[in-house]
């Protein structure tokens, strides 16, 4: 493959991690944000016609079947996918090599559990396992898919420089989506998470994490009402520390 070729290949790779990372982190929220909404309408509707007890039944019980298939799916699917994953990305890009960490399953269990700890009102935020799961879906789309079944036209990314740049460009783009903030991301990317940094990386990392932005946007634009309705029961605040006095709405054509 020659240099123009290869350089044109990992912008491409760059723009469709973007877009997938985008995807999964809206997915995540909305799931998260529609699951506790019909919990709590549920509960309020109990508590409105005087069944205290049968109200805090039913929120109980509901915090503990999500918190159970958020356990359940990190024992039996993926262990790897315990705790945010930020640490264990840390660690990989310093040379340790954490079996099953960025594999098909580990982004699976990452992503639902995350939707049952968060929905069932663990003191956790989806925050920082979007870092993980962004860099798993960086990982899987940059090697070609899972181990055993890699499609051999990404061959030329089977190194681990490639790899490892794929990594840090995936947990910036998680940082991206959880919080819209691309810079924030690429500086999470190079303060927190890298131990070496290039030029290059630098540029691409800020790419993944535009696109992630824009496409996060669009996604809130078409599938948000404009009083930040997020489907059938989410209340809207894609993240937690958001300004919304003085900004004027993006449009698709900027």
């Amino acid at each position: 493959m020659s240099g123009l070729a290869y350089s044109t290949a990992k912008w491409v790779t760059c723009f469709v991690i973007g877009v997938t990372i985008a995807l999964a982190a809206f997915a995540v929220h909305l799931s998260v944000e529609n699951t506790a909404g019909f919990k709590h309408w549920a509960t309020l509707k109990l508590m409105e016609k005087g069944w205290t007890g049968a109200a805090l039944l039913l929120y109980a019980t509901m915090n503990a079947l999500l918190v159970m298939v958020a356990v359940c799916v990190t024992l039996f699917v993926a262990p790897a996918a315990a705790g945010s994953g930020i640490a264990e990305c840390k660690a990989y890009l310093n040379g340790i090599d954490i079996p099953g960490i960025f594999y098909l399953n580990t982004l699976v269990a990452k992503l639902v559990g995350t939707i049952g700890a968060v929905a069932g009102g663990l003191a956790v935020g989806k925050e920082g396992p979007l870092v993980h799961a962004g860099a798993c879906i960086a990982t899987l789309i940059s090697q070609g898919g899972p181990q055993g079944c890699q499609l051999p036209w990404f061959r030329h990314f089977w190194n681990d420089q490639d790899r490892g740049e794929m990594v840090v460009t995936g947990a910036a783009a998680g940082v991206a989506a959880a919080f819209r903030s691309p810079v924030g991301g690429v500086l999470f990317a190079l303060e927190e998470m890298s131990s070496w940094w290039r030029n290059a990386l630098m540029w691409r990392v800020f790419f993944t994490t535009a696109v992630v932005s824009v496409t996060v946007r669009m996604l809130i634009k078409a599938s948000c009402s404009s009083d930040g309705q997020c489907g059938f029961f989410g209340s809207g605040g894609f993240i937690i520390f958001e300004v919304k006095q003085g900004q004027e709405e993006y449009q698709v054509y900027e």
